[in-house]
């Protein structure tokens, strides 16, 4: 193959990935949270996407809890447990109840609030578990309108792929015309 010619492939496939890879905001657009507690303090959040499949990329999440007393943890940042998409808090709650809220926001945005007993020790404990609905997208954020025509970022690397590839061509055919 020659040297022209894997160039135009090469301006292609890079052309066709430009055009038909899907974002992550179009493979999963949300994320659904269940908040766990085994009665004793200990907190985990599974985190899934609103489809049920478990996240792959990276999460940040924190956990932010109010006792009824007044008594506060947090807001602190959640650790993922390696190998799974769950979420831990590296302490534990005292004894009481508790109104633990989370808040997640990578890979997407992800928020529940939990109703938690932790039991004294001298008491038995039970677990708990709160399943949130996948949180809804964040409204679109309205811009003022520009005094320009703006060009959107998608057309503008078709035309550059497309324009590469023209340069390409002709270079091409005006070498392929001298002997």
């Amino acid at each position: 193959m020659s040297t022209t010619r894997r160039l135009l492939a090469t301006a292609a496939a890079i052309l066709a990935a430009a055009v038909a890879a899907p974002t992550p905001a179009l493979a999963h657009a949300s994320l659904a949270l269940m908040v766990n507690n085994d009665g004793r303090g200990s907190m985990s959040v599974d985190v899934t996407w609103a489809d049920g499949h478990p996240v792959a990329e990276p999460i940040a999440g924190t956990l932010l809890a109010i006792r009824t007393d007044g008594a506060q943890v947090g807001p602190t940042p959640l650790t993922r447990l390696p190998g799974a998409s769950t979420l831990v808090h590296e302490g534990t709650l005292r004894p009481g109840t508790w109104q633990v809220t989370v808040d997640v926001a990578l890979p997407a945005i992800g928020h529940c609030v939990a109703p938690v007993i932790v039991a004294a020790a001298d008491t038995p404990a039970e677990p708990g578990t709160t399943r949130c609905a996948a949180s809804p997208q964040p409204a679109a954020v309205s811009r003022a309108p520009d005094s320009g025509a703006t060009w959107p970022v998608g057309l503008t690397v078709v035309l550059a792929v497309a324009g590469a590839a023209a340069v390409i061509a002709a270079a091409a055919w005006w070498r392929a015309g001298r002997p």
